[in-house]
C-alpha cells in the first residue's frame, strides 16, 4: 500500500507542483482511509532521476510531508528528465528504514541501471518459484521482484518485453497479492550519451482495490506522467 509517481519531459516543468501532489497523497490519502481506516503513507520516500546530464538518487525514511529536504530536491531536477518517485506504506511484516524505501536500483550486466517502485505486494515464495533463487528472502518483497525484474531484461533485452512476460508469468503463478502496480526507470547507454527509459504496469487482482490501484496517465507531445489514484 504505497503510492508513486513518474514522469518523463523534453521541456522544463514544475516538479515541486508534482512532488507536493505525492506529497499530500502521502500524508491523507483518502481512498487508503476508506479501505484501512489508515490514511498515511509514512514509511519514508525516495526518487530517481535523470536529469539532463545528472543522475540523482534519493530515499529517506523520514515521511514525505516531513523532509526538510524535500523542495531542494525538487530543485536539483533539470530538463529534459525522467523520474520515478514513491511514498511508501510497509506492509505487514516488511523491514523499515531508508534501505527498505523505494526505489531499488539494480545495474545490469551491459551497465545499465534500473530504479524501480511498486505498490501492492508479491508473494515471495512464489516468485522465486518461477524465477529461481535472486537474493534472501527476509528482504523487502519489491526488492526480490526488482532483481527478477533484472533477471527477465537479462533475457529479453526491452524494459516493455521484459514487465510484460513477469507480470504474465506472476499471473499465472498467483505471485500477486491484491496488487502489484510498478514504475521502472531505466537508464542505458547509448553512443556518447546515458537514456532514460520509463515503464508504468497496472496489476491489479483484487476487485476490492480497483479504484485505490488505478493508475492514471496525463500525456502531450513532449511529456508524460503516470500516476496513482489519488494523486489525481
Amino acid at each position: 500500500m504505497c503510492r508513486l509517481l513518474a514522469l518523463a519531459s523534453a521541456g522544463a516543468l514544475n516538479t515541486m507542483e508534482w512532488f507536493n501532489a505525492l506529497r499530500r497523497a502521502a500524508e491523507h490519502d483518502t481512498l487508503l482511509e476508506r479501505l484501512t481506516g489508515s490514511a498515511q503513507h509514512g514509511d519514508g520516500w525516495g526518487f530517481a532521476a535523470l536529469a539532463a546530464d545528472r543522475l540523482i538518487f534519493y530515499k529517506s525514511p523520514l515521511p514525505m510531508w516531513v523532509d526538510p529536504l524535500l523542495e531542494s530536491l525538487a530543485a536539483t531536477i533539470s530538463f529534459p528528465a525522467a523520474l520515478v518517485a514513491h511514498a511508501r506504506k510497509a506492509s505487514a511484516g516488511m523491514p523499515l528504514g531508508v534501505g527498505a524505501a523505494h526505489p531499488f536500483p539494480v545495474q545490469l550486466s551491459n551497465g545499465s541501471l534500473m530504479f524501480v517502485v511498486q505498490n501492492g505486494g508479491v508473494e515471495v515464495d512464489r516468485l522465486l518459484n518461477l524465477v529461481g533463487p535472486l537474493a534472501l528472502p527476509d528482504n523487502v518483497d519489491s526488492f526480490i521482484y526488482a532483481v527478477a525484474l533484472a533477471r527477465y531484461l537479462e533475457r529479453v533485452g526491452e524494459l516493455a518485453q521484459g514487465l510484460s512476460e513477469l507480470h504474465r508469468d506472476m499471473e499465472k503463478a498467483g505471485c500477486v497479492r491484491g496488487m502489484a502496480n510498478t514504475a521502472v526507470l531505466l537508464v542505458r547507454r547509448s553512443g556518447n550519451e546515458w537514456k532514460a527509459e520509463v515503464g508504468i504496469v497496472r496489476h491489479v487482482v483484487s476487485h476490492r482495490l480497483a479504484a485505490y490501484g488505478e493508475i492514471y496517465v496525463a500525456e502531450q507531445e513532449g511529456f508524460l506522467a503516470a500516476f496513482s489514484s489519488t494523486l489525481a
